[in-house]
């Protein structure tokens, strides 16, 4: 009976080992998490962008492996972080502006990459705040406080308008200001319900060869645009793209007319709208990624005030004498809506360029 004890409590042998992930197994559990991941070698080169973090830097991975984290848009910082990290062998924790949008701020969690006692180099882990956790509680604002202004603001412009066609001598006058002033709100109302109410969309195949075409129409009639080289370079190949044609109007028409106020006191002024399929790629919840249609609007002006750039999404932030400041914003809503994503920039050579990125549905 004792022997028979002894042999049921020996401990049963375990003859299976646990699978192994293959290095391409690993390298696919990487590419598929949603948060930007960046692999750092030992001497600071970049090892592996998976491929959300491609999408934040807007750099492919072939064209940034093997270059110094430090040659990425905000690199500066990564370097130190992930020089720290391999320095201690301990996690760090840091944060920098978003290469998107410099108003928003990205987390960086690095830690140590291990081979035994070897530090080979860092992970770092960056997290953009995702869309509902950087909603604005202004949006709530100018909903509520858009709902209030409108109907007394009806009210005031329809009575100046009346008061306009009765009234005489200075009196006229004084209503007829009154009615344009009202009307000036209203369209400012109207633009802040776009921004504080989720872009509704009525998608449909759209070519945006189309669209482009229907602006640059509405963009010539605008003073001094008679002045302005418009040079359209279109790749044919590009396909349709799912999406709501009235609202991207409403995008590109904002860009171009943006480009038109930025070259109207140059000697030369030229705007230039390009297509093109983006080398970057998005990557969806599956972790599969799609190809991206880009429409460049490329102006020959000043270009924009450092300043200026780093708040170009904020509400009301403008340099415009007359500019509200809100059609950035509304672009950039829509465009999200569509599942893009949108950037400005000064360009090397001078002047500005705005890029905007929509999810093309071919494989």
């Amino acid at each position: 009976m004792r022997a028979a004890a002894d042999r049921s409590t020996a401990p049963v042998s375990r003859t299976v080992q646990p699978a192994q992930l293959s290095a391409a197994l690993s390298r696919a559990a990487i590419d598929s998490l949603a948060d930007a991941v960046v692999i750092v070698g030992a001497d600071g080169g970049v090892l592996h962008l998976n491929p959300a973090a491609e999408e934040l830097f807007g750099r492919s991975r072939e064209r940034t492996v093997e270059l110094p984290v430090r040659a990425l848009p905000g690199g500066a910082q990564l370097e130190k972080v992930a020089e720290r990290t391999v320095r201690t062998h301990e996690g760090q924790a840091s944060e920098f502006p978003s290469p998107q949008d410099r108003a928003l701020q990205v987390s960086v969690t690095a830690t140590p990459l291990l081979d035994g006692a070897v530090c080979a180099g860092a992970v770092l882990v960056l997290r953009v705040p995702r869309s509902a956790e950087r909603a604005l509680d202004f949006e709530a604002l100018a909903a509520g406080l858009a709902h209030e202004i409108k109907n007394p603001l009806a009210g005031l412009q329809g009575s100046a308008e009346l008061l306009a066609r009765e009234a005489e001598g200075p009196a006229r006058e004084y209503a007829a200001v009154i009615a344009r002033e009202a009307k000036r709100v209203d369209g400012l109302v109207r633009e802040l319900l776009d921004l504080a109410r989720p872009a509704a969309l009525q998608q449909g195949p759209v070519a945006l060869h189309d669209v482009l075409g229907d602006a640059l129409v509405l963009a010539r009639g605008i003073p001094g645009a008679d002045r302005i080289a418009f040079v359209e370079r279109y790749d044919p190949s590009l396909p349709p793209v799912l999406g709501d044609e009235e609202k991207l109007m409403q995008v590109v028409l904002n860009l171009v007319r943006n480009a038109v106020d930025a070259v109207a006191s140059t000697a030369a002024p030229r705007v230039t709208i390009e297509t093109s399929v983006s080398p970057l790629r998005l990557r969806v919840a599956s972790g599969r990624t799609r190809p991206l249609a880009r429409i460049s609007i490329q102006d020959e002006g000043p270009g924009i005030p450092e300043a200026m750039l780093q708040r170009l999404f904020t509400p009301f932030a403008t340099s415009k004498p007359h500019g509200t400041g809100l059609g950035l914003a509304i672009s950039r809503r829509i465009v999200e809506a569509h599942g893009g994503r949108i950037e400005v920039r000064n360009r090397a050579g001078g002047g500005a360029e705005a890029n905007v990125y929509l999810p093309l549905d071919v494989p």
